[in-house]
């Protein structure tokens, strides 16, 4: 099995004419007619090469990241609370103020003109505040935008297994079911002819044949399904042939595995943030206590009449006269020791989510290990017997058509102990946070 690079960058925007163009060379190459829905594309047999060569894992994974809409949504939120960040935590503009006051149509008395500025004092700490509350949105969306793309990436890598699996489970039924057919064929010559087998042989085989037929009737269905899914959800080309590789092994230590979930998790660094902004408002509210300035207004004053002008400068002051913000400044406090428990919670959290991968892991590893093992000796020794056997003829022919079905159905619980193996290690890394895992695989 192998994994991609992690691939952050959002889908590109581009104008109307390059849009058309690109579709219409999209549908070409994925196989579409024009007009056309992807329904309509003949399934491609597992072992015939696909028109399109053949599809890495790693190209599947950037196709889906690429056609994602919803990671392209969440992209640009994660985008809008960055430049809301940018613009968080800034002074105030001051405000100019005009006046022009006249009484001459009532008496001769006042005829001023002023003009004068006037800027409100941020609270102390409230600039500081405003700004960690942006940048823990920021960092909220970043982690919707983060776990989103991982468990995306899962997806395609557990539907590109499967597509895998019903591939080669599509060879093995055809040829099991081919195998059944020409034991049939045998045991009626053995039953009407030379009388060396009983009905009951006959029946049973017949039996078994309608049972291989029906089960290449499913897994023909499950492999045109399984494309169709790959084309629906992430707008990989369904007729494109898959490469099988090899498992890798997490070569890692459980413990490792656990201290690069808390590196590579975003929960984490939310949490970080969420305990700074807790921090920031327990002292914006103990500071609310202290006498602090609200306004400066400095203003120039001009009588026309008298020919007069002077200056004048107001000051405001905030006084904790009668409330002192005690509710606040506790409650601030309890959130504080709130944030750190939630901490130790996220942290309890992932270290179980990888325990738990890491189990499953280890269990389906040591099965596929075992029985891989077993299986190719297995296999190798009765491929041997049924070449001697077809050359001496030492056992019946309905009992070497036994042994050739023996190696397929060993070869299909191959097949499926290998897929469950490639979930188990998908969501291994997908509990450590791990996007790029060749450098921890051997």
């Amino acid at each position: 099995m192998r994994f991609m690079k992690r691939c952050t960058s959002p889908p590109s925007r581009p104008g109307l004419f390059l849009i058309g163009g690109f579709f219409i060379s999209w549908t070409a190459w994925a196989g579409f007619p024009p007009g056309g829905d992807p329904g309509s594309i003949a399934v491609p047999t597992g072992d015939s090469e696909s028109a399109f060569g053949v599809l890495t894992e790693e190209e599947a994974v950037e196709i889906a990241l690429q056609n994602s809409r919803n990671l392209a949504s969440l992209t640009a939120n994660s985008e809008i609370a960055g430049y809301r960040l940018d613009s968080s935590g800034r002074i105030g503009n001051p405000e100019l103020r005009i006046a022009d006051v006249s009484t001459r149509y009532i008496a001769d008395g006042i005829d001023e003109m002023r003009i004068g500025l006037r800027w409100r004092f941020p609270r102390m700490g409230a600039l500081r505040e405003e700004r960690q509350e942006a940048r823990v949105d920021l960092t909220k969306r970043r982690v919707e935008e983060n776990r989103y793309r991982q468990g995306l990436i899962a997806r395609v890598r557990k539907n590109y297994a499967e597509v895998l699996l019903v591939d080669r489970l599509a060879e093995l039924v055809a040829e099991e079911t081919e195998i059944e057919q020409r034991r049939v064929r045998i045991l009626e010559e053995m039953v009407g002819v030379t009388g060396e087998r009983s009905v009951l042989h006959l029946a049973r085989a017949r039996m078994r044949h309608a049972e291989s037929q029906n089960l290449l009737a499913r897994v023909l269905q499950n492999r045109r399904v399984a494309r169709q899914n790959l084309t629906l959800r992430f707008g990989i080309p369904e007729q494109a042939s898959l490469l099988r590789g090899k498992i890798p092994e997490a070569v890692l230590p459980l413990e490792e595995l656990i201290d690069l979930a808390f590196e590579n998790r975003p929960e984490t660094a939310l949490v970080e943030e969420q305990i700074r902004l807790a921090v920031t408002q327990r002292r914006t509210e103990t500071w609310k206590r202290m006498p602090w300035p609200t306004f400066i207004d400095l203003s120039y004053h001009r009588e026309k009449r008298r020919n007069e002008d002077w200056g004048e400068l107001l000051m405001g002051f905030h006084l904790p006269l009668f409330d002192f913000n005690q509710g606040n400044i506790r409650a601030t406090r309890l959130a504080v020791l709130n944030r750190e428990n939630a901490s130790d919670a996220i942290r309890e959290s992932i270290a179980d989510e990888v325990r738990t991968a890491y189990a499953v892991y280890q269990d389906l590893w040591l099965d596929w290990k075992r029985f891989s093992r077993d299986a190719e000796e297995l296999i190798s020794r009765a491929g041997e017997i049924v070449a001697r056997t077809r050359e001496h003829r030492t056992l019946r022919a309905d009992e070497v058509c036994e042994m050739e079905l023996l190696i397929v159905e060993t070869k299909k619980n191959l097949c499926e102990k290998r897929c469950n193996l490639a979930h188990a290690l998908i969501d291994l890394y997908q509990a450590a946070g791990i996007e790029h895992p060749e450098p921890w695989n051997e």
